[in-house]
């Protein structure tokens, strides 16, 4: 069993039409962090939306707006063997939110450019939000990580969202960028590292998903 650590992203500024992922108390927009812990694989996840515990590390980076329920369809073509069953569970979660979606939220469809962008960011071993023009989710492990434990490790941010009022009681804007209708198109990329590890040393995996539309805009429900 392994140390997951959660990291904040305070610093990330709000951007283009819409927000980075909130942190922590706050909504969408640039936040505090705040702490959830993890179990399993040391694992460090990030976007514009970051969280810190000491079991995982979580972050959210987004602009667009929350969606519903989407099609149990997997519609993950084109994934790398490493990815097998990304675009499943990211789907999975689109499809069961809970309220359920007016309209059932559209599935996300894998897309090998914006996939592209975000193995070659991965490559940089640097635990931050790229701020590419895209939506982003980081997750870091010191022991193999799979699509399932990323996604599943965003997705139990659930528990802090309150739909009705649109807010967070801790982090979860990994979760609200995974759910965001108006995202279709999903790239993830992933690497081993050796250098820079949120960990404080040895190596670590990175894991970068990057969506486009990108999520999580202030004021705005992801459906």
């Amino acid at each position: 069993m392994g140390l997951a650590i959660a990291s904040g992203c305070g610093s990330d500024p709000p951007k283009g039409n819409g927000g980075n992922g909130g942190e922590g108390g706050e909504p969408w927009g640039a936040g505090g962090s705040g702490g959830a812990g993890g179990a399993g694989a040391t694992s460090t996840s990030s976007s514009t939306s970051g969280s810190t515990s000491s079991g995982s590390m979580s972050g959210s980076t987004s602009s667009g707006s929350m969606s519903g329920s989407s099609s149990s369809g997997s519609s993950g073509g084109g994934e790398p063997p490493a990815m097998n069953g990304m675009t499943a569970a990211h789907n999975a979660a689109r499809a069961a939110v809970n309220p359920p979606a007016p309209t059932p939220i559209p599935p996300l469809t894998w897309d090998p450019a914006i996939a592209a962008v975000a193995q070659a960011y991965a490559e940089n071993c640097v635990f931050q939000h790229s701020n590419n023009p895209y939506g982003e989710n980081l997750y870091a492990t010191t022991g193999g990580g799979s699509p399932q434990d990323v996604v599943g490790s965003w997705v139990s941010e659930a528990a802090n969202y309150n739909y009705s009022s649109n807010s967070c009681n801790g982090t979860c804007g990994h979760y609200t960028q995974v759910v965001w209708a108006n995202s279709l198109g999903l790239g993830c990329g992933m690497a081993v590292c050796n250098k820079n590890s949120p960990f404080g040393g040895g190596s670590w995996e990175i894991w970068v998903c990057n969506y486009d539309p990108p999520g999580n805009f202030i004021g705005e429900r992801p459906y």
